[in-house]
């Protein structure tokens, strides 16, 4: 009954059916907590997460060996409950007046069932980002990164709008060939996104490699460009496309203005000069 009350997509209905559940089984099924949480805002959303977290570490005792598959799953679920609860105090109760307190200790208490995969780690660089720790942000984000391309498989790997966001934030801390790296996977997958060649050109320009740097901002233009075309008054890029066309405006006098030879070095030259650093910071985030 429950599933067919989502899949109609009523909200009441489905929250009255997960309610009765809750009541009449509250130790069976942890998911409808989840789902609970998903259906109502606030602190009441925080209190059905924890309720459901309950359910997840009780099983979890229940698992004889912590390291088999069955428990590890059990773990990320755990893990990932914790992280919806410190977003949930970024976002919807950021201003309560615990709000960074509460935040930590939930992604904290995300790490300690930590089975190695990139959601908890980035989800803490993101709160060291907004409290302007940019060292420790860095330091998380490299380890996220590094958890995206050795420890997940084809069944683990995140979302694209979680590699998409680790891209960014990689970006907001300088580490633009990882960066590159992350939003060029995302590109394998969705290569139709105007904000995608955005970001990738924004690397290449702080990496100074200004000729592929040109190259994805023009991909990004004919994207917008064809964009606006279609939508025509209900367009709602205008800032960005203008933004990107200053971009290759300026990109075609410096790559005019420098020697050829700069060019042809530039792709294995990871030294950030202070000119790309200027340009390569600036219009991250272009938001569709």
């Amino acid at each position: 009954m429950l599933s067919v009350v989502t899949e109609l997509d009523n909200a009441e209905r489905a929250l009255w059916a997960f309610r009765q559940s809750a009541a009449l089984a509250p130790a069976a099924n942890p998911a409808k907590y989840f789902y609970l949480s998903q259906l109502v805002t606030g602190e009441e959303a925080e209190q059905y997460t924890l309720q459901g977290i309950t359910c997840l570490q009780q099983e979890l005792q229940q698992q004889v060996d912590s390291s088999a598959p069955e428990a590890l799953i059990v773990k990320k679920q755990i893990c990932d409950a914790f992280c919806s609860l410190g977003e949930l105090y970024m976002t919807d109760l950021c201003d309560h007046e615990e709000a960074e307190r509460r935040c930590e200790s939930y992604f904290q208490q995300a790490m300690t069932f930590d089975v190695g995969l990139p959601e908890p780690t980035q989800a803490l660089a993101n709160l060291r980002l907004v409290q302007q720790n940019k060292e420790a942000a860095e330091e998380l984000l490299e380890e996220t990164y590094r958890r995206l391309t050795e420890h997940c498989t084809e069944e683990s790997l995140p979302s694209l709008e979680f590699r998409t966001a680790t891209g960014k934030m990689l970006i907001e801390v300088e580490r633009y060939e990882q960066a590159c790296d992350v939003v060029e996977g995302v590109m394998q997958e969705d290569d139709e996104n105007a904000e995608l060649w955005f970001l990738v050109a924004t690397c290449y320009r702080a990496m100074d490699d200004l000729p592929s740097a040109l190259e994805f901002f023009e991909k990004c233009r004919r994207m917008l460009t064809k964009m606006k075309k279609e939508l025509r008054h209900d367009f709602y890029l205008d800032d960005q496309l203008e933004s990107v066309v200053e971009s290759i405006d300026k990109l075609k006098i410096l790559i005019a203005d420098r020697p050829l030879e700069l060019d042809e070095e530039s792709d294995s030259d990871e030294d950030d000069s202070g000119d790309a650093k200027s340009v390569g910071q600036q219009d991250v985030e272009m938001k569709e």
